[in-house]
């Protein structure tokens, strides 16, 4: 049975995130010991002529802004009682889930194949959690 999981969610895409959410909450049949720390991960702007026109600090207002919108999403998408962490990572995806993985000891890592609404195959990063995590992850379609 797993009881720690690594939830690893698109903000941008909250229908998909609530069907991992319940997947997530069925692996563990809704035990009350169960941790669930969902992640959300929001990516640097790297490309200096998009960051020259950004304000001073936009990352860390995106930052505040994701963290923000997560924690709403968790009350509704969870129940009551359940314990949650929220993580917002600031990086490149699959770096921080495997990272946060690492950190957190998950027992397992739960994720759709691509964040992509009718994609047909796995994502890029999907593929690096895999390929370079030690945990077990669960990937959703």
């Amino acid at each position: 049975m797993y009881n720690k999981l690594l939830i690893a969610i698109d903000l941008s895409n909250l229908d998909s995130a609530q069907y991992v959410v319940d997947t997530a909450l069925k692996l563990t049949n809704h035990n009350p010991d169960a941790i669930y720390r969902v992640v959300t991960i929001i990516e640097p702007i790297d490309d200096s002529f998009v960051s020259a026109f950004l304000p001073k600090n936009f990352d860390k207002s995106v930052i505040v802004e994701a963290n923000k919108a997560l924690h709403d999403f968790t009350q509704r998408a969870f129940p009551e009682g359940s314990k949650v962490q929220h993580i917002v990572a600031h990086g490149t995806i699959y770096e921080e889930i495997n990272r946060i993985a690492e950190e957190k000891a998950v027992d397992l890592i739960v994720m759709l194949a691509s964040s992509q609404p009718n994609s047909k195959g796995l994502s890029s990063n999907t593929v690096k959690v895999a390929r370079y995590g030690n945990k077990p992850i669960l990937v959703l379609k």
